[in-house]
Parts: structure tokens; sequence; C-alpha cells
């Protein structure tokens, strides 16, 4: 992310009980969207895993659980400046 110019702060696993913690930032509403891809199969990934879909869920935090469309999202993010997006009615979409 930070190759692509996105500010980020790195959290700590919900298991680790240690803060800045992703479940304390998704309940207080620091997080607007989620991109959780386990980096393998260990039992302790794939609980930590677990918890913050589960949470990002419950908390209508939207989720991206697919590495190729977290890269595309990534990629999109990087060429899109504010001054170019035009707003749109929806009727202009039909």
């Amino acid at each position: 992310m930070e190759d692509n110019n996105i500010l980020v702060t790195t959290l700590h696993w919900p298991l680790e009980k240690k803060e800045p913690n992703a479940m304390t930032y998704l309940a207080e509403g620091k997080i607007e969207l989620v991109i959780n891809i386990p980096k393998n199969i260990e039992k302790e990934e794939l609980d930590n895993d677990y918890l913050i879909r589960r949470r990002a869920v419950d908390l209508n935090v939207p989720l991206i659980t697919n590495l190729q469309l977290a890269k595309r999202l990534v990629e999109s993010l990087q060429k899109t400046t504010p001054e170019s997006l035009k707003p749109k009615s929806w009727m202009e979409y039909l």
C-alpha cells in the first residue's frame, strides 16, 4: 500500500491483545474497508482472519478477500485523483 502512496497504519492481530488492534479500530469505526487475504493456512492466521472478517461483516464494513480484486483496487486508486472523478446522477448510468 505504501508503495502506492496509500496511508496505512499497522495494527495488531485480534489474538495478540495489543493496541492498536484491528478489532478496536473496527469497533470504533476507524476502518472503512477491510482487505483480508490469508498468507498461509496456519491455525492462528486463519483464526485471526476469521475474527476480522466476522467483525467487518457484523459492522457492515466492506470486505475484500480476493487478492486479484485487491490489486485492481490499489491500481485504480493509484491512477485516480479526486479531480478526475465526475459525479453522475443515477439516470446517466442507464
